[in-house]
């Protein structure tokens, strides 16, 4: 805004420069009273630049935001106090000038004259007044900008500072207004940036903007209401229009939520998410804005013939009550973005869960520093063969640990890893420890003849899953018929062609492959038929609900008949007591797991119980 002001009263200035030595080329004609007012008009202009530097370097310092009120109220009087000085000075110039000469005088004959007095030089003093205050305050407060943008005021000082000293020095030599014109412009391009603080695409403030006005007005603790307009299925409207398209309409948007709600408080926080922020908020005026609204988003946009609606849905942030930080903003708009519960035409803030969203944020910084601080670990639950009626192997799981050592459950961080792509690195971890493990022991003196592994989403969605499983296999040598890599029921539905390719370069290699959790996904006959899976593991929860439910028990029996008659075996998981045990034995399960055999353990607690077992 107040880059914005300059470059107004720098175009006023111009104009009265133009002004003024057209008026004294030709004074003999134009009445005195003009002549006083546009000499009057275009020192005002002209001094007011130098305020206006001082201001622009407390604005790009943050000064206001900063310091305590009595720090404001002496940098106020700093600011204000010289400049109402020099405006008494110009504008009683003509008051009295039959009296006493202050600035300038209009003499007839002659026109304007500057008064080479005390007054006419305190105008000078004042405007070097300004650019000395805003060059201290830039060197005081260094620390708060980058080098470059200081160094660039400091040359709009140079610059300023010689254009006034020239005309000041060469009467007649109208200079000023286009040195500090040139100046500026420098400034637009390599200070102001417009880009940081406009959104491309719709021409309305961005979430850079955003954050800086809220983060102003937070720390003044202002009350005031962020109203959100998330926008739906805009990736899908891009595919299908295309991009160009897209932007169009949210161009209208921004146009339409400008027109109705003032250029200042429209921001536009991403392709999806618009803002309308209201001052001094009451309950009427906010639920006639939400009205306002969805009464626009019922009707469709068009653009260049091509109509089209936009599905919306309002968020409400009154600030500071839901919010006390810029971050907590977004972090509400994040999870009303990602999160279905959230799916409603109108929410408000005070009714969002945000401490989930905060231990989400939480979870995901320490997956991003698990590896690197040693916080994962594989632990390993024990699997019992009913043909040779002791444990023979294990299932990996990953443990992740936070800052304080707790424990933090997969149910929990697991689905953050595969959102975030972080299960890639953790599953590539899992199967290195696995081998290196088992690379470092006599497998036949713990008796361990196979390990498995959980191959995640993300995992089965790499075309180069199968070379690096057989590259880190190469490495530490492991005889591949002991390891089984499992894949679930979700990952066979999202990839099929790129997982057929993988199963069978893995399974050709020797590898064997089992279908993870069946009965908790999408339970499709094809994945068993069609994939190269030699063993089938029945989901906790269908082994539980049949072991309550006779009809689930039968049905639970024929799955595994089923299974067995193409050739697979059965491994059921959720084994908790031994008439449970019995219980799958009896129905003909090859393979039970379960804490009835032992809760997943660290690697030295699972050797020494593969040790006893023997």
């Amino acid at each position: 805004r107040v880059f914005m002001l300059i470059v107004y009263v720098l175009t006023f200035t111009s104009i009265m420069e133009i002004g003024t030595s057209q008026i004294k080329q030709f004074h003999a004609s134009c009445p005195v009273w003009i002549q006083w007012i546009s000499q009057c008009l275009y020192y005002t202009g002209s001094n007011s630049m130098g305020l206006l530097y001082a201001l622009y370097c407390s604005a790009i310092l943050g000064l206001f935001k900063k310091n305590s009120n009595k720090k404001i109220t002496v940098l106020k009087i700093l600011t204000w106090v010289p400049y109402s000085v020099a405006i008494l000075v110009i504008w009683f110039t003509p008051l009295l000038s039959s009296v006493y000469p202050l600035a300038f005088s209009i003499i007839p004959g002659e026109g304007y004259v500057r008064n080479n007095n005390f007054w006419f030089y305190l105008l000078y003093v004042i405007s070097a007044y300004y650019i000395i205050l805003g060059f201290t305050l830039l060197n005081l407060y260094k620390d708060t900008i980058e080098r470059s943008r200081r160094y660039m005021l400091s040359l709009y000082v140079v610059v300023v500072a010689g254009a006034v000293s020239m005309q000041m020095v060469y009467f007649g030599l109208m200079v000023q207004c286009f040195f500090i014109s040139l100046a500026t412009l420098i400034f637009y391009f390599c200070i102001q940036k417009p880009e940081v603080v406009i959104d491309s695409i719709t021409g309305s403030f961005n979430q850079t903007a955003f954050i800086q006005i809220s983060d102003s007005h937070l720390k003044k603790d202002n009350e005031y209401t962020c109203v959100f307009i998330l926008l739906d299925d805009t990736v899908f409207i891009g595919n299908t229009l295309g991009f160009s398209q897209l932007n169009s309409f949210l161009e209208e948007v921004a146009h339409y939520l400008v027109a109705n709600f003032s250029y200042y408080n429209v921001f536009s926080i991403n392709q999806e998410c618009f803002c309308v922020t209201v001052k001094n908020p009451t309950e009427e005026k906010v639920s006639a804005i939400i009205g306002k609204l969805q009464e626009r988003f019922r009707k469709t946009w068009e653009h260049e013939a091509v109509e089209l609606k936009l599905y919306s849905r309002i968020c409400v942030v009154n600030c500071p009550e839901d919010a006390k930080s810029c971050d907590e903003i977004i972090d509400i708009i994040s999870m009303i973005t990602t999160d279905d519960r959230y799916k409603k035409p109108v929410i408000y803030a005070r009714d969002i869960d945000l401490e989930d969203k905060r231990r989400t944020v939480y979870i995901e910084h320490t997956l991003r520093n698990g590896l690197s601080e040693n916080r994962f670990e594989v632990y390993y639950q024990p699997i019992y063969s009913v043909e040779e009626k002791t444990l023979i192997g294990a299932e990996a799981l990953i443990r992740l640990k936070d800052d304080k050592g707790r424990f933090i459950s997969p149910e929990d961080f697991i689905p953050i890893a595969e959102k975030s792509g972080t299960i890639l690195r953790i599953g590539e971890f899992v199967y290195e420890s696995v081998c290196r493990t088992l690379s470092q022991i006599d497998i036949e003196k713990y008796g361990i003849k196979k390990l498995d592994i959980n191959l995640s989403v993300a995992q089965c969605m790499q075309e180069i899953l199968a070379e690096q499983i057989l590259s880190i296999q190469s490495v530490y040598q492991i005889p591949t018929s002991i390891i089984n890599l499992e894949i679930t029921e979700t990952a066979a539905a999202h990839t099929p062609e790129i997982l057929l390719k993988n199963m069978q370069q893995l399974s050709d290699a020797g590898f064997e492959l089992s279908l993870d959790d069946y009965g908790s996904g999408y339970s499709n006959m094809n994945y068993m038929l069609n994939l190269p899976f030699k063993m089938i593991k029945i989901d906790k929860y269908i082994v539980w609900a049949a072991y309550a439910d006779e009809r689930a028990e039968l049905a639970l029996a024929a799955t595994i008949k089923m299974i067995k008659s193409l050739g697979m075996t059965v491994l059921a998981e959720g084994v908790e007591e031994k008439d449970q045990a019995d219980w799958l034995i009896e129905l003909g399960c090859d393979y039970l797991q379960g804490y009835y055999y032992s809760r997943p353990v660290p690697k030295s607690e699972f050797l020494n119980i593969m040790l006893d077992n023997k």
